[in-house]
């Protein structure tokens, strides 16, 4: 799990928690607006969330259009009260970059990377309060998108246009519709469903551990299509030019077995071929549609 750091602790935590209907809890709807210093493809919209979902769509507009569901429960006014002070929408400018994601005084964020504080230092309590931001943000059509979450939530992005698209879902699907651009999707717990407007032109990776994954192309698919599952399989309606066997070769051997490792994954050429998409599931099926 690259983008969040969480202890095994504060996960169980959370899937024990006290049946809402004891609690008390709070909404808030928080709406704010950033625009990028220009126009540029370089453009990208960054959130990092935990709890709650996620939904992105491209729009005319020049402004980055954020609204925000904020809600606190908890089981004393007082600890209710202190998670509607503590916990925060935090949005930010950083070159061609605006970033998004929940803040606290037990949350830091350096390098991409969202952290929970008490989960790795003592001198933090676990919050007495829990909470959930639900993202819904208008951005320039032609931007690039990263987005991720953990539970609670779906992640769904529509209508973009930029030329890559990174989306990350724990246990939760990921919706990409009328999209461009290069793909990177990793989700462990849910479905992914996407559909291109114009088909990618670079390589793509599609990653779901627990789902299917359903994929529509245009017509004209030129790809190299790598497969991978423990117990998934694999169906298209595109003709299949090509059925042949790509060996790749990595440094993760070791002494006694030797440096490089190598793996040998079944390949399939759809139209002239050129590009490469990497499918990956242990528990799903892919299934590659044509419009």
């Amino acid at each position: 799990m690259k983008q969040v750091l969480l202890c095994a602790a504060f996960m169980t935590l959370m899937g024990t928690q006290v049946a809402k209907s004891q609690k008390k809890e709070s909404k808030e709807q928080i709406k704010k607006e950033h625009s990028f210093d220009s126009s540029s493809k370089e453009n990208k919209l960054i959130i990092k969330n935990v709890f709650g979902s996620i939904t992105v769509e491209g729009y005319d507009g020049d402004q980055v259009l954020f609204s925000v569901e904020k809600t606190i429960s908890a089981e004393s006014n007082e600890n209710l009260e202190l998670g509607k002070r503590e916990l925060q929408l935090k949005v930010f400018k950083k070159g061609n970059l605006i970033i998004a994601h929940p803040d606290a005084p037990y949350i830091s964020f350096n390098e991409g990377r969202l952290k929970f504080d008490w989960c790795n230092d003592n001198d933090y309590d676990e919050p007495g309060y829990d909470h959930h931001m639900n993202f819904s943000v208008k951005v320039p059509k032609n931007i690039k998108v990263e987005v991720s979450t953990i539970n609670d939530g779906e992640v769904l992005v529509k209508n973009t246009r930029g030329d890559f698209i990174k989306a990350n879902n724990i246990n939760g699907g990921i919706t990409l519709e009328r999209i461009t651009g290069q793909t990177d999707v990793h989700c462990i717990n849910g479905e992914v469903n996407i559909s291109y407007v114009d088909n990618p032109s670079a390589s793509s990776t599609y990653y779901s551990l627990n789902g299917d994954i359903n994929i529509t192309y245009q017509k004209d698919l030129s790809a190299d299509v790598a497969f991978k599952s423990m117990n998934g399989e694999m169906f298209t309606d595109f003709d299949i030019a090509k059925q042949y066997t790509k060996t790749s070769k990595n440094e993760e051997g070791n002494k006694k077995k030797g440096k490089y490792k190598y793996e040998a994954r079944p390949m399939v050429q759809i139209g002239k071929g050129g590009i490469d998409f990497d499918f990956e599931t242990l528990n799903g099926n892919v299934f590659i549609k044509k419009i």
